[in-house]
């Protein structure tokens, strides 16, 4: 029966989840993790959303099926202030943004320059950073042209464009810190909001979500 052959299907997931979750508790496989529950993630959007583009239905899971929206819907501070050094500083999408450095500023008054940012209040909620601005409006302030453009700073966009792509295109692993010790072997350590944990948590949450619809509903994830 179809419902079966579904039920299935998920249970062979979850069964490479564990894997992973197995392999991420081994110091020296702990990037490899990462990039597999990155993969993972970008597996479960296609599953879901076939139609869409790669990053459209990636964040979409995230969003939809983690459980997870208040957390990744938070803003980093950080790359907020950091965006004009940072590689998406020449993007059309992030140039849409209007007056950059009058926000900027706002920011700076009510948190600090960016080094304190990162140590004590990196991560905000959107309503708060909006709120932050407007406690002090400036003139042109656009409020519409900010919500239509603060996810750009939002951790599920990091999630994609700093976690996913730079493992998944190049190995590279920017939440990931690698520590050499004494004796020459090395550890690593995460140095951001988005951790190896809460990677695995969000896969997990979007497959048993997913699957749970599924099941009820007799239907693979294309076909919701």
């Amino acid at each position: 029966m179809k419902a079966d052959e579904i039920r299935d299907y998920f249970d062979g997931w979850q069964e490479n989840l564990a894997r992973v979750k197995s392999l991420m508790e081994v110091p020296e496989y702990y990037r490899e993790a990462w990039l597999v529950l990155c993969c993972y993630v970008g597996a479960f959007g296609s599953l879901r959303y076939p139609g869409l583009r790669d990053n459209e239905k990636y964040k979409k899971a995230v969003r939809e099926y983690s459980g997870m929206t208040d957390f990744y819907d938070q803003i980093d501070l950080f790359f907020f202030m950091q965006w004009p050094r940072s590689e998406f500083r020449d993007e059309d999408r992030y140039k849409r943004l209007k007056n950059y450095k009058e926000i900027s500023n706002a920011i700076v008054a009510k948190y600090g320059e960016p080094d304190q940012i990162r140590v004590k209040v990196r991560y905000v909620p959107p309503n708060e950073f909006v709120a932050c601005i407007e406690q002090a409006p400036f003139p042109g302030y656009d409020r519409q042209n900010l919500l239509d453009h603060i996810h750009l700073f939002s951790l599920c966009e990091m999630l994609y464009h700093y976690a996913r792509c730079p493992a998944v295109h190049n190995v590279r692993f920017p939440f990931v810190t690698r520590i050499t010790r004494v004796d020459r072997s090395v550890r690593y350590e995460d140095n951001h909001a988005i951790t190896g944990d809460r990677l695995l948590e969000t896969a997990q949450n979007i497959l048993s979500n997913l699957s749970k619809e599924c099941i009820e509903k007799t239907r693979w994830p294309w076909e919701l």
